[in-house]
């Protein structure tokens, strides 16, 4: 737990203290609380509902139950020795370090910035990605089914009795979480021009990374596990905000004072705020 400790406190600090938001504060995005707040509790409730139904929905038997080579070799290169640390790990990273990095930093930045209530937008943002990216995760492991590798190569926790989750594996929900989760919070951050944009890119993406390599290391996923989270996580929390939450044309944080340059141009002008 030493190495999830050590990543926690470099989350926070490098997320939650970047460099200040843009001196003219966070530019406004488009939303609609009649809208996201649906898509937001919706998504978690369909996610929560079909986690807490998993032994009624989950397959009894695996309908994939074999592996292939890329997939056997990676296990054999990346799995750790002791499993259960990676797997701890994961857990704590995925669910505390990076929705606690996130959140403190989309608050202090938009405050930063001169509006607190835009920072508490973004989170909302941030949730409809992560809710609509695991709510497919979810809907697609229990089509699936496929056998988690611990299953396949009967490498078990010690004591642990068959259950439908060892039937899950395709893809890995901790994977989709942490990348649509920095994708999410990375594109936010982007459209709202704060300053640490950079940070929290490579912070989430470094993050999001290790938790694709320790759901390997744990013997939880295989690498196309991995990799199909990786692309769908990041591709949705990437394309929810743009498509949902683009900015207004023009628009200013409250109380920030607008600065426009004209720029002429062969076919016309360039505005610049």
């Amino acid at each position: 737990m030493r190495l999830a400790a050590s990543l926690a406190l470099a989350a926070i600090l490098a997320a939650a203290a970047p460099a200040p938001a843009a001196a003219a504060g966070p530019r406004l995005l488009r939303y609609d609380l009649s809208v996201d707040v649906p898509i937001a509790a919706g998504t978690l409730v369909l996610w929560g509902g079909t986690e807490l139904l998993k032994h009624d929905l989950a397959p009894a038997r695996c309908r994939v139950c074999g592996t292939n080579s890329l997939d056997a070799g990676a296990r054999e290169l990346l799995l750790a020795r002791d499993v259960d640390l990676p797997r701890r790990a994961s857990d704590v990273l995925t669910y505390a370090v990076m929705p606690a990095g996130v959140a403190a930093h989309q608050l202090l930045a938009a405050r930063a910035g001169g509006s607190a209530r835009e920072g508490a937008r973004d989170l909302l943002f941030v949730v409809e990605a992560v809710g609509i990216a695991g709510s497919l995760d979810q809907l697609v492991k229990y089509t699936v089914g496929r056998q988690r590798p611990f299953a396949h190569y009967g490498n078990a926790p010690a004591g642990r009795a068959p259950d439908p989750d060892d039937n899950l594996s395709f893809y890995s929900a901790h994977t989709t979480v942490a990348f649509s989760l920095a994708a999410a919070a990375g594109t936010v951050s982007s459209l709202r021009g704060y300053r640490s944009t950079p940070w929290v890119w490579a912070v989430g993406m470094t993050l999001a990374t290790t938790v694709g390599y320790l759901r390997i290391a744990g013997d939880e996923h295989y690498l196309t596990d991995v990799l199909v989270g990786a692309a769908l996580g990041g591709a949705i929390g990437v394309a929810v905000p743009l498509a949902l939450h683009g900015r207004e044309d023009g628009a200013q944080a409250p109380g920030a004072t607008a600065r426009v340059q004209v720029f002429p141009l062969p076919l016309g002008v360039l505005v610049a705020f």
